[in-house]
């Protein structure tokens, strides 16, 4: 279900009124459930923090979650498409992020820099991009269920709504992390070429390479400003690229597309993998070869995360604990 803008702001107003009386809420936790999700027995309540690169750093309670305005929403109950689904009611992970405040640099569009890490216990982490859940983007959200089919579960669970299936779905959350992702722009070793970092470790695909990789045609469609545009992309995705490099994603990697004048904007591969949405590096655009290639985010609402000229992508897995 989505919520609509005013809805968003007003919950975004209260989320950061609670947060800044909040400080260190009282950590009087429950025992969290397995994967199996329903049972209402409440023990200790658990908390979650929010933390990172953010003004106001706060922990919640359960309480103070339910507190908060809540949004019902049908999610899937199963790891795999087609599977049943639940009514489920929680809080916009959107408005939670945004009540913290996340710390951004003065750039165009400098929220499609951030990155969500969201943790449960037993070690489990799946990140979004921030611009995957904005409505004037990518109009994905993503919520803290609170309560399933109306019973209350054990714990907070990331729900991914819109999802083809629960892959992105996180029991027992104690922790969301805030990261800003400000590379700069490395120069191209040669016309076309993509550079390609994760930590330490730097691989070059020439244009040759690129072109070498299987290529996939979106037609595409996005508001830049208050126009519509249409566009015919050909290139390989993005998971093939980051293969082609020897990287490993998985649910937890972001990659941030810098261009040459130094736009920055963040995608994830589960967004391709499990939210529907084609992420593609576009070599070609409306039958012209491009000087260097693009990113394509298929689905977005607004066209801040197609990224021209890119002339690097970094790569990184979430935020560590």
């Amino acid at each position: 279900m989505r919520v609509d803008v005013t809805r968003r702001c007003l919950l975004t107003l209260v989320l950061a009124a609670g947060a800044a009386a909040l400080g260190a809420a009282p950590s009087s936790g429950l025992d969290v459930h397995g994967h199996g999700r329903g049972s209402s027995e409440r023990h200790a309540q658990p908390t979650v923090s929010i933390d990172g690169a953010v003004a106001v750093a706060s922990t919640y309670s359960v309480r103070q979650l339910e507190a908060l305005p809540q949004s019902t929403f049908t999610a899937p109950a199963g790891w795999w498409p087609g599977s049943r689904t639940h009514t489920d009611g929680g809080v916009s992970l959107e408005g939670l992020v945004n009540a913290a405040g996340p710390t951004l640099p003065v750039a165009k569009n400098a929220l499609l820099r951030v990155t969500v890490t969201v943790s449960g216990r037993w070690d489990r982490r799946v990140t979004l991009a921030l611009g995957e859940l904005d409505s004037n983007f990518g109009d994905h959200p993503a919520y803290l269920a609170l309560e399933e089919d109306g019973r209350p579960l054990p714990a907070p669970e990331l729900v991914v709504p819109g999802d083809r299936d629960g892959a992105r779905t996180v029991p027992a959350v104690d922790r969301i992390t805030v990261g800003v992702q400000n590379p700069t722009p490395t120069t191209s070793p040669s016309p076309g070429a993509l550079t390609i970092e994760e930590g330490p470790f730097t691989r070059v695909l020439t244009a040759t390479q690129l072109a070498a990789l299987p290529a996939e045609t979106l037609h595409v469609s996005f508001l830049a400003g208050t126009a519509g545009q249409q566009h015919t992309e050909i290139g390989p995705t993005l998971s093939a690229v980051l293969r082609a490099a020897h990287l490993r994603a998985g649910l937890n990697t972001w990659v941030a597309a810098v261009g040459s004048d130094g736009y920055v904007a963040t995608v994830t591969p589960g967004e391709a993998w499990v939210g529907g949405r084609p992420l593609l590096i576009s070599l070609s655009e409306d039958g012209r070869a491009l000087s260097q290639p693009r990113l394509v985010v298929d689905g977005d609402v607004n066209g801040g995360r197609y990224v021209s000229d890119v002339v690097e992508e970094v790569v990184g897995q979430g935020v560590a604990p």
